[in-house]
């Protein structure tokens, strides 16, 4: 299935450990750099007929960490989870997955309602 994680703001040995753990798995991984912020979510994963916009990213962006995901069911999102669990990345708050939606958005359009999303539910 091909399946892409996406991840933002790790340090170098939180994404080796990730790295190390979601080999044996054959998900791909990437690290979206600041530079890539206002690129479409779907055009950092790969996706085809999505693409890239001329301008390079001049804001602030976030520094939270964020993994997102593509081509991801959901048990594989479970085995993800449980796999950077297991290696000793521990919890990762900010997750999302690519959808029809939000697949040309950009990483701090996404960042921002995951953000929200994150901040309503720890509040229930």
């Amino acid at each position: 299935m091909n399946e892409i994680a996406l991840f933002y703001n790790f340090s170098e040995e939180r994404m080796r450990k990730a790295r190390f753990a979601l080999l044996p798995l054959k998900i791909k991984t990437k690290i979206v750099s600041k530079s890539e912020y206002n690129q479409p979510l779907g055009y950092i994963a790969g996706i085809k007929g999505i693409e890239p916009v001329e301008t390079e990213f001049d804001g602030t962006g976030f520094d939270e960490e964020m993994i997102v995901m593509h081509n991801f069911t959901s048990k594989t999102v479970d085995i993800l989870i449980k796999a950077l669990n297991k290696c000793g990345v521990g919890r990762v708050p900010l997750k999302a997955v690519i959808t029809p939606t939000n697949k040309d958005w950009n990483s701090v359009q996404l960042f921002e309602a995951v953000k929200a999303d994150f901040e309503e539910m720890s509040k229930k």
